[in-house]
């Protein structure tokens, strides 16, 4: 039901049978001195048909007969209010409007002021509340709208229906639910290119680590050298003196190298599992001040 009071609703629809009644012929009895009385016409029958269903709540049935009304009388005022009135009914806000829109210019060009008055009012309250789309699209781009193209000026503002809308662009397809009132924005532009820099806290670290791992290869080569050549020696030689120096410089400077070079290794491997990877950061922004110029970098550090 429309949220107008019960008094304005039977006032207009008052209104409308008052001015329709009005426009028809009156009727008389036939006599011999009269010409029989003309038949009336498949426009005039489907809209009494539509104003019986119209008072009898029967809104959609309604605007079945209204609309077969006007396909055989396209520029029939009361036709047009009514159908506006019915899909008002219905809550059809924007099909609504869009007949009341009609009625109230045909009115006008008719001098028929009761109804162009009608409209008037049923327009100004209807252009508050009727649902409304703004499609952003890229230029070129085709858009349809329940099956329908959308061109690219109107997609500025679309007055529709509310309800639940099927809206397809190329690849993209989507589910719109609307209520009066609604002002929805829909983007159907590719998002912009990312601009991006690469931020590397743990190259450093990194670095150090690779240094530590080439410096324990080093030490194991070292430590390897050292054990073979103290064994060449102490093996070589007869002087127990000679045997136990080179002995002890294979164990303990040998075993010296070696742990070192154990020490370097774990140490590069701990530095480079720890070390943060780099980062990318998508969001850069120009900087330029009184005393530089250069660029803002959103993102984790």
């Amino acid at each position: 039901m429309l949220p107008w009071s019960d008094v304005r609703v039977t006032a207009l629809l008052w209104l409308l049978l008052a001015s329709s009644a009005s426009a028809q012929p009156a009727e008389s009895p036939p006599s011999a001195a009269e010409p029989p009385a003309v038949a009336a016409s498949p426009a005039l029958i489907a809209f009494n048909e539509g104003r019986a269903l119209l008072e009898a709540g029967k809104y959609a049935e309604a605007c079945d007969k209204f609309t077969a009304s006007i396909k055989e009388d396209p520029d029939a005022p009361g036709t047009l209010l009514n159908l506006g009135l019915c899909n008002d009914y219905l809550g059809k806000t924007a099909t609504a409007l869009t007949w009341y829109r009609k009625a109230q210019f045909r009115s006008a060009e008719t001098g028929m002021a009761d109804y162009e008055a009608a409209a008037k009012q049923q327009t100004a309250i209807l252009a508050q509340k009727v649902p409304t789309l703004r499609i952003e699209a890229p230029a070129g781009a085709k858009v349809k709208l329940d099956g329908a193209d959308v061109n690219e000026i109107d997609r500025a503002r679309i007055e529709i229906d509310p309800g639940t809308h099927e809206l397809e662009s190329g690849t993209q397809h989507r589910s719109i639910t609307v209520k009066d009132g609604d002002k929805q924005v829909i983007d159907l532009r590719p998002p912009p290119p990312k601009h991006y820099v690469v931020v590397d806290h743990g190259s450093a670290q990194r670095r150090n680590a690779y240094l530590l791992a080439g410096a324990s290869g080093v030490l194991f080569v070292a430590s390897a050298t050292l054990s073979f050549a103290g064994k060449h020696e102490y093996e070589a030689t007869d002087h127990p003196e000679t045997y136990v120096r080179w002995q002890n410089i294979v164990r303990y400077g040998g075993s010296s190298l070696f742990l070192a070079g154990t020490a370097a290794l774990a140490g590069g491997v701990y530095l480079y599992i720890k070390a943060p990877k780099p980062e990318r950061i998508e969001q850069i922004a120009p900087v330029v001040g009184p005393d530089q110029v250069g660029v803002a970098v959103a993102g984790s550090f």
